[in-house]
């Protein structure tokens, strides 16, 4: 018997009995879709958490400090050293300053993320396919910023109650705004007996009535935005050492600079005379991630201590595995289900078809057609019940992105909750046909045992 001729008949005699095969068929889609959706959750777990750690650091950064775990003094001879290890894309010093980055026509938004300050050199690493929008600064540009990857405008909207709360606006257009720098700070509160509130001359670290003003704006440009090609991550924006220098010009002239990082006992900032920028964060930027434990071993045999997420993304893959298996295992159970279910209609095809199978090895049908045409038929069943089961599962993981989106909205980091990839869809469907097979094998094997005169004889 050929092939083709097998294939025929499982199909006539599936569509024969189409009641009983619809029922089988709907207990092989309720078993495939709740394994699928089942894995397809754990899948969208582990990728939020990846891109969690994406958003703060990225998997192939690393972070230098000292031996003794804290900040490092970074000059050309550590960096110079560290952009000598195999598989290091990039070495970024960075400052970071507190400031605040605000837009000039619009109250309600206001751009989140730090700013930091990186050599001029780094300017000249970046090409135009790092760019999400704009072009990248010109190093001596004293008034250009350069939007990181994660830098989000954040709307601010009012609860009615006297409370806010604040949400990023994906639709933002940074290109169409202007923008400034507010350095200093100045008490907003009102005088409550308790709270002196706004001080229009505040006392210097003397005690002495001053007139330097409290703040001042500083007009800047938003030159680009970066994407998550470049070596450059996270929430920060940057900006270069020219600007950084015209903004601490305009930092001292205030009551109280908040440029300053060092500060003596009493708390005082302590003002530098040093031209040069002391840049007091490193990180090495590795070109893969699973390059990134190799690297920080090349990093800790020269004397400095690491810091990444290479052990979190471990972590995280070690927990997606444990989830799945027990998501995995939970979603096998309505399988079993299902296979007991194909198993029980394979048996009663037989009983009901015995003097067809006489009648097959009469006429000179081997025992490997007519298992083979039994197993074709389980296999159909379990494979046409995983096709649905995928449909199912991608319009259900669908619904349910639709949803948890809706319900999360405004939420940094959320994303799809289900996940169903390639590899997920083909192997639910090619586990169903296999299940198929498998719980059709001993009532194939109950079939070619049959005797055909005994077959015969059967009512």
């Amino acid at each position: 018997m050929r092939i083709s001729d097998r294939f025929i008949m499982a199909l006539r005699n599936l569509w024969r009995r189409k009641s009983r095969t619809i029922l089988t068929i709907l207990s092989v889609i309720i078993g495939s879709t709740s394994i699928i959706l089942m894995l397809a959750f754990a899948q969208g777990i582990s990728n939020s958490q990846k891109e969690m750690i994406e958003s703060f650091q990225g998997l192939t950064s690393i972070n230098i400090m000292d031996e003794n775990g804290e900040g490092l003094d970074v000059n050309d001879s550590v960096i110079n050293k560290l952009k000598n290890i195999d598989n290091v894309r990039a070495v970024v010093p960075s400052k970071n300053i507190y400031a605040d980055f605000k837009i000039v026509d619009n109250d309600e938004y206001e751009i989140d993320g730090s700013i930091n300050v990186i050599p001029d050199n780094m300017f000249s690493l970046l090409t135009d396919d790092m760019l999400d929008m704009g072009s990248i600064p010109n190093p001596s540009d004293t008034d250009s910023i350069l939007l990181g990857p994660n830098t989000a405008a954040n709307k601010t909207t009012d609860t009615g109650d006297g409370g806010y709360y604040m949400e990023p606006d994906e639709n933002f257009d940074f290109a169409s705004h202007e923008y400034f720098i507010r350095l200093g700070y100045k008490d907003e509160s009102e005088d409550d007996g308790v709270n002196f509130g706004k001080e229009e001359n505040p006392l210097d670290s003397e005690g002495k009535e001053t007139n330097k003003p409290q703040t001042v704006d500083i007009p800047i440009k938003v030159a680009g935005k970066l994407n998550n090609t470049s070596f450059l991550n996270g929430w920060g924006s940057y900006i270069s050492e020219s600007t950084y220098k015209k903004l601490k010009e305009e930092d001292d002239k205030l009551a109280f600079p908040t440029l300053n990082q060092d500060f003596d006992e009493q708390g005082n900032p302590i003002k530098s005379n040093d031209k040069e920028i002391k840049y007091d964060n490193l990180q090495v930027v590795v070109d893969k991630a699973e390059n990134v434990k190799d690297v920080e071993q090349a990093i800790r045999k020269l004397g400095y201590q690491t810091n990444s997420m290479a052990e979190a993304s471990k972590e995280i893959e070690s927990q997606t595995r444990t989830i799945m298996l027990i998501l995995g295992g939970i979603g096998s159970i309505a399988f079993i289900v299902s296979a007991i279910g194909i198993i029980n209609t394979m048996l009663m095809s037989i009983y009901e078809r015995q003097k067809e199978i006489g009648v097959m090895k009469v006429i000179g049908a081997s025992v490997s057609d007519i298992q083979t045409m039994f197993l074709i038929e389980s296999g159909f069943i379990g494979f046409f019940g995983g096709v649905l089961g995928l449909l199912i599962s991608l319009l259900a993981g669908k619904l349910i992105n639709n949803v948890f989106t809706g319900l999360n909205e405004g939420m940094v980091g959320v994303n799809k909750i289900i996940i169903i990839p390639t590899w997920l869809a083909l192997v639910g469907v090619g586990f169903s046909a296999l299940v198929g097979v498998l719980a059709g094998y001993l009532p194939a094997r109950r079939a070619t045992k049959l005797s055909a005169i005994d077959a015969l004889r059967a009512n």
